[in-house]
């Protein structure tokens, strides 16, 4: 079991890292477009045409050296060294009258045969052609002195070539500077997300979070219709059609252990806070209300995140009642609107930056949470982020409970548990963190690819009895 659970947590943290990694697919495009345009700019900068002159020769008599395959191939490797050496280059550089003068030359065998191309390659066709044959004068003229075994007779003479033989190629450079771009940047974000202080697997929740972990919400991909360039901002709701079978799931099973803790503990008032903004708190708040009052329960749904109120769009409700004026002195009732699609009722806010939290802090917000307690048997409250800003820890000692959102991969460790230590100093009422955004996990896909392959047979029999 040990070795199953750290497979499936090492699955989970390669699938998170690649999920790290294509989230900034921006970046990764802008680093292969850099890399591209920058390697070929250099390539081209840095870029020197060259041509070649060329021969074919043979070496001495051929019934001398056909024979002698093995000698002949050790003698052709020994010209080509000979050749790019040093005495002959300073030779061909005097010859030609230019010091700068660089030479390249290339001895190859023709099928084993006494028969070898001799090229010459230089920055003009000039120093190509003449650069070889000052080469063969050169050879011709130190026989006697390096004790060359055969002679060089030409067979052929080839024309020098007219356009450069190492053309620069862009497209070629592109994809080269491209390529290497993108596997400098992909390696990169590989090692900043490997070695991240983020939680990446719920194992880590109970290794390096000092909280327990209540559920484990995967990650939904929202549909963008076709019109695929726009982002789909429709909140992600239980009731949609378009939410996975997974998805509604783990709200189930979330919304059960609610249940449980209010009947052992008596919990009523609920808060919900995150670490960090973009972690998914408003929408589970909203998901675990519409939960509860699918269940049965009578509940009341508040955003007390009035730096940042999100209700109201997550729910699709426009209304000119707010949590702002309940706090201010009108009857909170009043502020009350009921929702029919959700069989709950909303309480929602409007932005005030600079009073959050002397509203939030106020003693009519302690009697709002009171009075709600009596009417409802589960009052939900979404609040800011309380890693920088102290209003859930406001909200936090008026509830009876509090729960902690953590997004797979993006807060560290030391951060959520520094803001853990802040809550339960405040009032030590966090009964729970939830784990949402799950790249992948094993374990619950194995279980709703179950469900939904009883679920289909089972449709397929039932069509089958009333086809029959």
């Amino acid at each position: 079991m040990d070795e199953n659970r750290t497979n499936r947590d090492l699955i989970m943290k390669l699938a998170c890292m690649i999920s790290y990694v294509l989230r900034r697919w921006k970046v990764v495009l802008l680093i292969v477009l850099i890399g591209a345009m920058g390697f070929d700019t250099v390539r081209t900068l840095m870029y020197h045409p060259r041509y070649q002159a060329s021969v074919s020769a043979t070496l001495g008599a051929e019934e001398n050296t056909y024979s002698q395959l093995e000698t002949t191939r050790a003698y052709i490797r020994s010209l080509d060294y000979i050749f790019n050496g040093q005495n002959v280059q300073s030779y061909l550089q005097e010859r030609l009258g230019r010091e700068d003068a660089d030479l390249t030359c290339s001895v190859n065998s023709v099928n084993d045969t006494n028969l070898v191309n001799i090229s010459v390659q230089a920055d003009t066709r000039r120093d190509a052609w003449f650069g070889l044959q000052y080469m063969l004068e050169w050879y011709r003229t130190n026989g006697d002195k390096y004790h060359f075994t055969y002679d060089l007779n030409v067979t052929q003479t080839n024309p020098i070539s007219e356009a450069p033989v190492s053309a620069n190629s862009h497209s070629r450079n592109l994809m080269m500077g491209g390529i290497g771009g993108g596997v400098l940047i992909v390696a990169l974000l590989f090692l900043m997300a490997y070695f991240s202080d983020t939680i990446k697997t719920p194992g880590e929740i109970a290794t390096r979070i000092d909280c327990r972990m209540l559920a484990r919400l995967p990650k939904e991909h929202k549909r963008r219709g076709i019109r695929f360039w726009k982002k789909n901002r429709d909140a992600l709701l239980i009731t949609s059609l378009k939410t996975s079978f997974r998805y509604k799931e783990a709200m189930k099973k979330l919304r059960s252990r609610i249940e449980e803790s209010s009947r052992k503990h008596g919990y009523q008032s609920i808060m919900v806070t995150s670490v960090m903004e973009n972690e998914g708190k408003s929408s589970i708040a909203a998901n675990l209300a519409i939960s509860l009052a699918k269940g049965g329960h009578h509940v009341l749904m508040i955003d007390a995140d009035i730096r940042k109120p999100s209700l109201h769009r997550i729910l699709n409700m426009e209304t000119a009642h707010s949590l702002n004026a309940a706090l201010q002195g009108k009857d909170w009732k009043g502020e009350v609107v009921h929702s029919e699609r959700f069989h709950m009722d909303v309480l929602c806010s409007s932005q005030d930056l600079e009073n959050a939290e002397k509203l939030l802090g106020s003693e009519q917000m302690k009697t709002l949470l009171t009075e709600a307690k009596d009417a409802y048997e589960f009052v939900i409250v979404d609040t800011s982020p309380a890693a920088g800003l102290s209003d859930p820890l406001i909200v936090c000692e008026h509830c009876d409970a509090s729960l902690l959102v953590i997004r797979q991969n993006l807060a560290g460790a030391r951060r959520i548990n520094d803001t853990i230590e802040r809550l339960v100093t405040v009032r030590n009422n966090l009964i729970g963190c939830i784990y949402n955004g799950a790249v992948f996990d094993p374990l619950s896909e194995q279980k709703a690819y179950g469900y939904r392959y009883r679920y289909n047979r089972y449709s397929g029999e039932g069509r089958r009895r009333q086809n029959g």
